[in-house]
């Protein structure tokens, strides 16, 4: 079969993310949006016309993977993986081929795939470690996301997670659930020093990470899709309001930004103590081919390059894995899941014919 582009949709809870190849193994183009499941099928309604009526002419095959069958919508994971194979594969086929990624089970058509729901739920990170593995033979993934953070260590160029589903990578430290914009300030402390003082917070989401990256200024802020904790702006000022809401304050506009500065650094470090200490649990009796070579992906490249320098690895950036013609998508690193779908698509077609 011979195809003109390969498209990755990485179908997550919160938000949808699309990578196209050229049939070169090129990237060629990024999407991103943000698609709240919760709420229900229709936010994937026009984030999905938008890319299809946009993909260029020619054969295109489109791999799905997905974490979105988590989503409340669904009653069970089951109906989650087999609504969202259906919806999605009824709008880009029947013309242009599509599969679904399922693991250590590989690519499926959409018909397999609903006998197969447990390969496939949440099997997004099995993916990006796939991929790395057969580019670099030995490391470890680390992938910090707006939601969580995958550890998945590699060598000889094959993935060794000891945990497959969510709960079994829970237990093992593979999966970590704090992410650098979504996660809720009261999922990382509940307590806090403010002007030297400790005390305990509100366990209400009125701040979230995103609030405490962009206080300590280390925010990009093209990854934070969805609405702040209050609905209101996302700016300095407005985290700076949350966050002091967080310890039963109030911030006014021309006020001493220090303390608040001093508060979201302080956060920060416990989430990076988190996952360094879930690194360390997964890389514990690893090899040093293994653990010394991190593979950087995801919105929260900062954090993992300080946790590089702290464990003394060397870092590869996931973006530096695939030809990259144009420079403006250079921010692979956020949709390199759907990165990898697309590249494990093209070469599993060009060896298969």
């Amino acid at each position: 079969m011979h195809a003109e582009n390969y498209t990755g949709w990485d179908i997550g809870g919160a938000h949808l993310k699309i990578a196209r190849l050229d049939n070169n193994g090129a990237l060629c183009g990024l999407d991103q949006f943000a698609t709240p499941l919760w709420q229900g099928m229709d936010t994937l309604a026009h984030p999905v016309a938008r890319v299809a009526e946009s993909l260029p002419a020619g054969k295109c095959v489109h791999t799905l993977t997905m974490t979105g069958e988590l989503a409340d919508c669904f009653p069970v994971r089951r109906d989650g993986v087999t609504t969202l194979v259906d919806y999605l594969s009824s709008r880009l086929g029947p013309e242009n081929p599509v599969y679904v990624y399922a693991g250590n089970k590989g690519l499926l058509t959409p018909d397999q795939a609903h006998a197969s729901h447990a390969d496939i739920a949440s099997a997004n990170w099995h993916a990006t470690a796939g991929y790395a593995a057969q580019c670099l033979g030995s490391g470890i993934l680390v992938d910090l996301g707006t939601t969580t953070t995958d550890i998945i260590p590699f060598h000889e160029h094959r993935v060794c997670n000891r945990g497959y589903t969510d709960q079994e990578r829970l237990r093992t430290g593979e999966l970590v659930y704090t992410g650098i914009t979504r996660t809720p300030v009261m999922a990382v402390v509940d307590r806090l020093p403010y002007k030297n003082v400790w005390q305990s917070i509100a366990a209400e989401y009125f701040a979230g990470m995103a609030d405490i990256y962009r206080v300590t200024g280390d925010l990009e802020e093209r990854f934070d899709l969805m609405p702040a904790a209050d609905g209101r702006a996302k700016t300095r000022y407005h985290s700076i309001k949350r966050l002091a809401r967080m310890l039963g304050a109030e911030y006014v506009k021309g006020g001493d930004e220090a303390p608040w500065l001093e508060v979201a650094r302080h956060v920060a470090e416990k989430q990076f103590e988190r996952i360094d200490q879930a690194f360390n649990r997964v890389t514990d009796t690893l090899e040093v081919t293994v653990r010394s070579n991190i593979v950087a992906a995801g919105a929260g490249r900062f954090v993992i390059e300080k946790l590089a320098r702290k464990n003394d690895c060397e870092v590869t950036n996931f973006e530096d894995l695939v030809p990259i013609p144009d420079r403006k998508l250079r921010a692979a690193n956020n949709c390199s899941t759907a990165v990898a779908v697309a590249a494990l698509t093209r070469q599993y077609v060009n060896a298969t014919g």
